[in-house]
């Protein structure tokens, strides 16, 4: 993960992409890598530039599952916010 000085930081997760647009991403365990559907990919903007990202509702369900830390809950309160979802913490 990268940031910034004043706290923004970006999550890059390196993919492996498949011809129909779905992807997959390694995991600890070699056997359960996780899955990208196509759908989940879209386009977003930093600072006026596209950029392509996931979904608001991938992110939430890549967030389930284990005992959230507090940069966990500012992001579910920024999709809360941003695109009026709900989520599960």
């Amino acid at each position: 993960m990268a940031s910034h000085p004043a706290g923004q930081e970006i999550d890059l997760h390196p993919l492996v992409f498949a011809p129909d647009g779905s992807a997959l991403q390694a995991s600890l365990d070699p056997e359960r890598p996780f899955a990208y559907p196509a759908r989940c990919f879209v386009a977003g903007t930093i600072e006026g530039v596209t950029v392509p990202c996931l979904s608001a509702e991938q992110q939430v369900y890549f967030h389930q599952g284990y005992e959230p830390a507090d940069h966990d809950r500012r992001d579910m309160a920024q999709l809360r916010r941003a695109f009026g979802i709900t989520t599960h913490f």
